[in-house]
């Protein structure tokens, strides 16, 4: 690293240390701001919602934040100098702490009291704003304050914020996958978010202790060698080196900004499809994106000094961002099936994959665990990534005048980035995947990239310029031809051909119905959730509570699925009206195609009157309306699903008992001891069914009142509404309700205490973070004996 001359080699040596020491605390920070991030998204999606809008929303607040902090931090650094914006890099870190302290009260407690007046997704982007604007402004300071502490000449700081911004971005990468994997599921929200704080202070106390030193001496003139000082640099209006103006670059970087993320939002649903969507896919997203990034911006540290047109690089690695995006899904979809792996990468994508965890049901791991966890992103993501990151030192260099404007170019250039980023979230994730789906988006943004492509191409001398612009749209047209449909590329996700696929995709899911063994196979997100025809299992979860009821009027299904529970729940005519809410739209569209090519049941649950069905996430809407419901069935994810903790909750429980009426009951799948235990801790009375013809899986019924259990009652309000059903399958359910398998587990009486780790809480949900499970707990011991 260069310094500048002192004199004094001891100064000199001191100045290499403060810069280590600096390395490893940016190092740090970014380790803690992604740790924050990966919490925080986790946590407000708990009152958001956790469609594909929230998650929109909630990165477009938090990059909206690092934008402004930018801009703020580059005037601030080039107004303080080089000592005094260290400490201001001090004390941003002990503001964060102190927000990260705070955090879970005002993204659980406050953001729960805001929740049912934020009925838009504007309303629900205004106040995700407000919440996190403060922190991340803090978070967005970190770069120009810091390159304005370590740079001392102008012509090091492509190459040294380039290293200082791949430290940072590797720390962060670190922080997601050690926050997504290990953090979240063994010490809970709370305790994750505190620990990130005390990294924020551990870091404000280094920079202070390791700067008490060179603080007196950094802001002191150098006596710069000729030609190599920043007393050198021309100051030029407008200019960057070489006379070049330099606002087309903060443009240019901006635009390419919206394409990165845009990338970013398609890489995240086709490796969420190839893990089949379970509680580490976000994480680990984000963290194989930012380790590609960092190690791309570490490389292109080294470009920086190596070459004088950095203006050349920038634009052709941008291009090279499409070129290597396509390339590397036409490999997955075009090459993988040729290469001897494949016989074992079609097995797993015929199956569940790790929806249901590593291991199979016979204990024995997943063989595909490390293949798709490393394999899938190093194929998708890797090169494209890389390509991005190495493009910032060059975007450095470009626009880097004179170290005393350091800090504000710097801040420029990140906030420029920063606003495209939010423009290509909101556009790809709230307009691009609803309307041209994956595939599609795919190919508009690699176009997009055609245009710094052809830039390169024209700043070629002599006679190669047409040549190479002629080899730049050929490249890319040869791809774009040979890249898949959105069809082909979702039905081999899914482990089928093409012709045995019914797609629909939308900004919030991947819906699609598969033919297998004669039956219609529904998935979301490649991961497979229940089958056409109806099985009794969840059929009789929708319908068990309803006949139940002594007088039902109203019901929810939280949960469409393939229509079973739903279907179930409308069974009794007794029922006057129903709300059915399913966060996959293209669920509604997938199930009427069905209903077009004969599915009778599912054409009698369209045309009954009785039924409104709401697009949206579940629980949003239950916080959101004040109705009240006599049944609420719950058609449910795997336990192992990202977010399926929201939904299997003490704090859910008791959202759902707030809205059912007087003597009203739930129902929903119990798939493990520590569900039952939740269930009972709030509701006092609960049974459970058993269904032999189902693998024995088993449900629980639940209420505040007394559950009364008459099969003659149930046999006979079941005749009521049994031409619902065919012939064969009619029987098989009667015969069932006339000697149902029901175990009391509440009747009232004080149930025994268990163990904190015995039960799922919205902030500690132990069952969705599976890897991290000790092991099955104890099942408390019911109060009641069988019915």
């Amino acid at each position: 690293m260069n310094a500048p001359v002192t004199g004094h080699g001891d100064d000199r040596h001191r100045r290499r240390g403060w810069r280590v020491v600096l390395f490893a605390v940016f190092t740090l920070t970014g380790f803690s701001a992604l740790t924050l991030q990966v919490v925080w998204q986790r946590v407000i999606a708990l009152h958001s919602g956790v469609d594909l809008v929230s998650f929109t929303t909630v990165v477009a607040a938090f990059l909206a934040g690092l934008g402004l902090g930018s801009l703020l931090g580059g005037w601030l650094a080039d107004r303080l100098g080089p000592a005094r914006s260290l400490v201001a890099f001090a004390c941003s870190n002990v503001a964060i702490a102190g927000y990260a302290f705070a955090s879970i009260w005002l993204l659980y407690d406050v953001y729960e009291d805001w929740a049912g007046d934020l009925t838009s997704p504007g309303a629900k982007f205004a106040f995700n704003v407000i919440l996190l604007i403060i922190p991340t402004i803090l978070m967005g300071l970190s770069l120009p304050l810091v390159a304005r502490g370590v740079v001392a000449r102008v012509r090091d700081a492509g190459s040294l914020v380039g290293r200082l911004y791949a430290l940072n971005t590797l720390g962060a990468a670190a922080g997601a996958a050690t926050s997504g994997w290990v953090l979240q599921g063994s010490l809970g929200f709370v305790d994750t978010v505190r620990l990130a704080g005390v990294l924020n202070l551990l870091a404000a106390v280094l920079v202070g202790l390791s700067a008490r030193s060179p603080l007196r001496s950094i802001d002191r003139p150098a006596r710069s060698l000729p030609g190599t000082g920043a007393g050198d640099d021309p100051e030029m209006s407008g200019a960057g080196q070489g006379g070049r103006a330099v606002w087309p670059w903060y443009v240019i970087y901006g635009l390419t900004g919206a394409v990165a993320l845009g990338f970013e939002l398609v890489f995240f649903r086709l490796v969420d499809g190839i893990m089949r969507s379970n509680s580490y896919t976000f994480a680990h997203v984000l963290a194989s994106y930012l380790t590609f990034f960092g190690l791309g911006v570490a490389v292109g540290s080294v470009i920086v000094r190596r070459t004088a047109r950095p203006d050349r690089w920038f634009l052709g690695l941008q291009f090279l961002v499409g070129l290597c995006a396509l390339a590397g899904v036409i490999a997955f979809v075009r090459v993988l099936p040729h290469t001897p792996v494949w016989d074992r990468a079609a097995d797993y994508l015929t199956g569940d994959g790790l929806s249901t965890g590593f291991r199979h049901p016979d204990g024995s791991l997943n063989r595909a665990f490390g293949p798709v966890l490393l394999g899938v992103p190093l194929l998708i993501m890797a090169a494209p990534v890389a390509c991005m990151g190495a493009a910032f030192p060059c975007a450095q260099a470009l626009v880097s005048q004179r170290v005393e404007t350091l800090g504000r170019h710097t801040g420029l250039l990140q906030f420029s980035n920063i606003v495209g980023n939010v423009a290509g979230t909101l556009l790809v994730g709230f307009v691009a995947i609803d309307h041209l789906g994956t595939a599609g988006t795919y190919r508009v943004l690699a176009l997009a990239l055609l245009v710094p492509g052809l830039a390169a191409a024209w700043l070629t001398t002599g006679g190669r310029r047409l040549l190479l612009a002629g080899g730049v749209i050929t490249a890319l047209s040869a791809l774009l031809v040979l890249f898949p449909s959105n069809q082909r590329l979702w039905a081999q996700l899914n482990g089928v051909p093409g012709d045995h696929l019914m797609l629909a995709e939308d900004r919030s899911c991947a819906t699609a119905l598969k033919l297998v063994d004669g039956q219609w196979v529904l998935t979301v997100n490649s991961a497979s959730q229940n089958n056409y025809p109806f099985d009794d299992y969840h059929v009789l979860i929708g319908m068990m509570p309803t006949l139940v009821h002594p007088e039902p009027d109203t019901g929810m299904a939280l949960g469409l699925g393939i229509g079973a529970t739903p279907y179930g729940l409308a069974v009794d005519p007794r029922l006057e009206r129903i709300t059915t809410v399913e966060i996959c739209g293209g669920e509604l569209d997938l199930l009427r195609g069905l209903a077009d090519g004969g599915a009778f049941e599912l054409q009698r649950f369209f045309t009954d009157p009785r039924q409104h069905l709401v697009v949206g996430d579940g629980r949003d809407h239950l916080l959101r309306t004040g109705k009240r419901y006599d049944v609420i069935v719950v058609d449910t994810l795997r336990p192992q699903a990202a977010f399926s903790g929201s939904l299997y909750s003490k704090e859910f429980y008791e959202l759902v008992a707030s809205r059912l009426d007087g003597g009203g009951l739930m129902a929903q799948w119990a798939p493990s001891p520590r569900v039952t235990n939740t269930i009972t801790e709030v509701f006092p009375h609960a049974v459970r069914v058993t269904v032999p013809q189902y693998g024995n899986s088993t449900f629980i019924v639940a209420s505040r009142s007394p559950i009364a259990i008459d099969r003659g009652a149930l046999v006979e309000r079941f005749r009521a509404g049994r031409d619902a059903f065919s012939t064969t399958q009619a029987a098989s359910l009667e015969a069932y309700l006339a000697s149902a398998v029901v175990e009391c587990l509440a009747d009232g009486e004080p149930l025994p205490p268990v163990a904190p780790e015995a039960i799922n809480r919205d902030l500690r949900p132990r069952d969705e973070y599976f890897v991290n499970d000790p092991g099955q707990v104890a099942e408390r011991a019911p109060s009641c004996g069988s019915g």
